[in-house]
């Protein structure tokens, strides 16, 4: 499909021209001044706008749902000595526990073939300062989420907030929609959960003309035996090169249920199509993975001994977390370690046998070629901190 499909494929789902011409000027005016890009390479594909009310992508650290016979399956690295979980650094450590690790795998189509990227653009997170005109394109904003899915507006609030002004959409069923600037979404619906997500999907089938609507399921375990269930759905188109597909992935039509509530992240640029964005070269895969094992890395998982983990799988992913001031490529790697069985048998409650159990870690490294990272810094916060773990963090 080249780039004239494209535009074809998403007339059905775009926004009306006044509609784009409003939220666009609102973002030009609302950007911080650019840094500069010293060597920008060319800029590949075209493509891609937001679809009103069910639009844009969203950051979900953990993608599911896999076939383990796919791309993602894990990979068996040389052997290695498995330090004894006695030392106390190996009771310190953070992951997930869950009963098979393609349950933090997905659907990521980088999967088993990051050796067909090795440039791919990286889009500004700009802050969007309180002002008449943001009040009234978030407004506009909120009730159409709402009335995609069959809600009823009703009274709002504004706040200029610290760094993004936020709108908390009170609809007449008590269901809230509340923004965050115009990237961040949220639903907390009054009841019913299921349903409401239920009615968003299928709204999200039905605007999404031409593409494929799939869903990714994500299932940890907490520490009582009790699972923890993570719904993502995005809009897909196959038949496209593998960054435009890694493209839809993380910014089209992408809503996340947890926990009873409805999250989107969304890159205001996810309006914009790519063709006049910066595209820097990628570091390998081997060097992230080396990176990785020299303990410079980032997330809330953490290992002490990373230069002896086991990669499952490796694939890249935008993050588009709060706090980010680019939303740009990053290499997601999975990995384990044979002592967290031990681990978990500790911490694991009374009563719960920890036998179906493993520990799965998630560890972030940014995809830039380290030479360009200074134009793009790389920023991931956890409970208000910088997640950022380096090789000091060993000794």
């Amino acid at each position: 499909m080249n780039s004239k499909d494209y535009r074809s494929t998403l007339g059905g789902v775009t926004p009306s021209p006044a509609w784009r011409a409003r939220t666009l000027a609102a973002m030009e005016a609302a950007k911080e001044k650019k840094h500069p890009v010293r060597r920008p390479l060319a800029v590949a594909a075209t493509a891609a706008v937001l679809a009103v009310a069910v639009t844009g992508g969203v950051w979900l650290s953990s993608r599911t749902e896999v076939d383990p016979d796919g791309p993602g399956t894990a990979r068996t690295p040389e052997p290695v000595v498995t330090p004894t979980p006695t030392s106390p650094e190996a009771w310190n450590e953070n992951f997930a526990i869950v009963t098979d690790p393609s349950q933090l795998m997905g659907k990521n189509p980088t999967a088993g073939r990051l050796d067909e990227l090795t440039e791919l653009p990286v889009y500004e997170n700009p802050n969007i300062a309180a002002s008449d005109e943001v009040e009234e394109l978030m407004h506009d904003i909120a009730e159409a989420i709402a009335q995609s899915v069959g809600l009823t507006p009703g009274s709002y609030t504004f706040e200029a907030g610290t760094d993004m002004p936020w709108l908390t959409l009170n609809c007449t069923d008590n269901t809230q929609i509340v923004l965050h600037g115009v990237n961040y979404r949220s639903i907390y619906p009054a009841s019913d959960p299921e349903a409401l997500w239920a009615k968003l999907c299928e709204t999200i089938r039905a605007s999404s003309k031409g593409f494929t609507a799939e869903e990714e399921i994500l299932e940890v375990y907490n520490f009582d035996g009790t699972p923890h269930t993570v719904r993502s759905i995005f809009a897909s188109l196959p038949d496209v090169g593998l960054g435009m597909q890694l493209y839809f992935y993380s910014f089209f039509n992408r809503y996340t249920l947890e926990g009873g509530n409805i999250h989107q992240a969304v890159s205001s640029t996810g309006m914009l199509e790519p063709s006049d964005k910066p595209v820097f070269p990628l570091r390998s895969e081997e060097d992230a993975v080396a990176s990785f094992r020299s303990g410079d890395y980032w997330g809330a998982h953490y290992t002490s001994h990373p230069e002896q983990a086991e990669i499952l799988q490796v694939t890249i992913e935008y993050d588009t977390t709060e706090g980010q001031p680019y939303f740009q490529p990053v290499y997601r790697i999975l990995y384990t370690q044979d002592y967290w069985d031990e681990v978990i048998a500790d911490r694991i409650f009374d009563g719960v046998d920890p036998s179906p159990f493993t520990g799965v870690g998630i560890a972030y490294v940014p995809a830039i070629d380290p030479e360009y990272q200074d134009e793009v810094p790389y920023r991931r916060y956890f409970n208000d901190g910088l997640a950022h773990h380096t090789p000091e963090d060993l000794t």
